[in-house]
């Protein structure tokens, strides 16, 4: 394996385990609402950073991982691991493949991009959650975007902090 390979595959690594122990810190909520997360944040930086391939995998692995088994409740979430790769999956690639929307702002660009992914996650969820338990699903969207809204506002100064840090507007 040449040495971007090599990178690549470690930087899609640590950005799964990365947004599985993210969406680990969380709280549960009752059914249907599932769980409040900062695993967005990590899914955010993942592929706005590192683009649509990083994204994609990290987001949908590294949540479907949560899903599968996490700190809180086992598998207590294993419902919602096959719709967690498509959504998810979906998201980190739409935040790599259009992180650059706007020629004129690297921060017009990324809020953009992460209010158009959060609108997708949040009604593709909703869609999987009225299939699951009906009306009830309406509480998701009440939920959903407020938490969208905070889960961006902290992605903003991360993404600055680190594109000083690491002196790139993007790694990939």
């Amino acid at each position: 394996m040449d040495e971007s390979r090599t990178k690549i595959v470690a930087l899609t690594s640590v950005m799964t385990a990365l947004v599985y122990v993210m969406t680990s810190i969380s709280v549960r909520m009752p059914a249907p609402m599932g769980v409040w997360h900062i695993g967005d944040v990590a899914s955010f930086i993942s592929g706005i950073l590192f683009g649509p391939m990083v994204g994609a995998f990290a987001c949908g692995i590294g949540a479907t991982l949560f899903d599968v088994w996490n700190p809180l409740g086992g598998s207590a979430y294993i419902t919602w691991a096959p719709a967690t790769i498509v959504i998810r999956g979906i998201m980190g690639y739409l935040l790599g493949r259009y992180r650059k929307i706007s020629k004129s702002s690297v921060l017009i660009s990324d809020i953009t991009i992460m209010a158009i992914a959060h609108v997708w996650k949040n009604l593709a969820y909703f869609a999987y959650d009225y299939y699951l338990f009906g009306p009830a699903a309406w509480l998701d969207i009440y939920t959903f975007f407020p938490l969208s809204a905070v889960s961006i506002a902290v992605t903003i100064p991360l993404l600055q902090g680190l594109r000083r840090v690491l002196n790139v507007e993007y790694v990939m």
